[in-house]
């Protein structure tokens, strides 16, 4: 999308938002999201938006446009630094303005919750944090994303042999598709939204995603086998213009930053909550569900770090060590 269609979905979609009274509104931000109310970062934005209306007697208004409305993240990343968009929840298209942070998209690089929330909370947070800054984004909430599932129409994937010769849809992220070419899988990127009907047509045979996905986008409709491989953890950033934080006073700023802390928290309360609920949810839709070999896809792992990192500048392998200083 444009910077010019931007603008006039903005126009648009200012129809379908949602948003509390304008009552004492000092300030409105708009909040793009790919995925629908179902998501985690729906719901974690529908509760940052609750605190942050309280924290501020309303002053500042927070509509949220589900369903890439305003356009998709890559879109949003582009309308934020040029002052379209307020803000918006970004997963793996951030790699397109920092390469350096798919460092947090490596396979395997996390090892579980606590691994993710020492490492965003510790030195590796504050350096992801300084480096957005310098792109003119400011990082509000690190939000739950999710540890990453393959869903497809073959059969079950059980090592990395098993994803040879499958088309796979990835994320728009030059890593990602390097990860699932490097496994064997045929893998190349589509937008989010048009994904459902490039599996239920077969443009695509497969997709990864965190199974919260796989039920809210119904994709259990057109997918056979769900095989948990947690290959990796996505982090959901929830950005805001930095030009738009500076905008507000001293105290506004610092009750976005507390309603963030509070998005955060309750993301991680929901994808935990969810990933076995949601799981049973899946069999019950008659998806096989099945474990993968974690051993083999780690070990199948190791020298797309290596490589990956080669050809980062030195941020990259700096974010590696941080991250893996923080591992509990």
């Amino acid at each position: 999308m444009t910077i010019r269609a931007f603008s006039f979905a903005t126009l648009v979609a200012g129809s379908i938002a949602i948003g509390f009274p304008a009552v004492a509104q000092e300030h409105s931000f708009k909040v793009s999201i790919p995925g629908n109310e179902e998501s985690i970062a729906y719901q974690s934005v529908e509760r940052f938006r609750e605190v942050l209306a309280k924290q501020t007697d309303a002053s500042v208004d927070v509509q949220i446009f589900a369903n890439s409305a305003l356009g998709d993240q890559e879109s949003s990343l582009e309308a934020m630094q040029t002052g379209l968009l307020d803000m918006a929840t970004v997963e793996t298209p951030i790699t397109n303005i920092l390469p350096e942070l798919g460092a947090t998209a490596l396979p395997y690089i996390f090892s579980g919750r606590d691994h993710v929330k020492a490492a965003v909370d510790g030195d590796a947070g504050k350096k992801i944090e300084e480096m957005l800054l310098a792109k003119g984004l400011r990082v509000v909430a690190f939000l739950e994303g999710g540890f990453r599932q393959i869903t497809n129409g073959v059969r079950p994937i059980v090592t990395p042999d098993d994803l040879k010769g499958v088309k796979m849809r990835t994320p728009g992220s030059a890593l990602r598709i390097k990860i699932f070419n490097h496994y064997g899988a045929n893998a190349s990127p589509l937008p989010f939204s048009e994904l459902y009907s490039a599996l239920q047509t077969g443009v695509f045979d497969g997709q990864e995603n965190p199974v919260i996905w796989v039920k809210s986008q119904r994709f259990y409709e057109v997918q056979d086998y769900l095989s948990l491989t947690n290959h990796l953890y996505t982090i959901t950033y929830l950005l805001i213009s930095e030009d738009k934080f500076q905008a507000l006073s001293a105290e506004q700023q610092e009750a976005v930053m507390q309603a963030g802390d509070a998005a955060e928290a309750y993301s991680v309360e929901l994808g935990t909550k969810a990933d076995d609920e949601i799981v049973t949810f899946l069999k019950d839709k008659g998806m096989n569900v099945n474990e993968a070999d974690i051993p083999a896809f780690t070990q199948a792992s190791t020298a797309i770090w290596t490589e990956w990192a080669s050809e980062q500048p030195a941020d990259a392998q700096e974010l590696i060590d941080l991250i893996a200083a923080a591992r509990p």
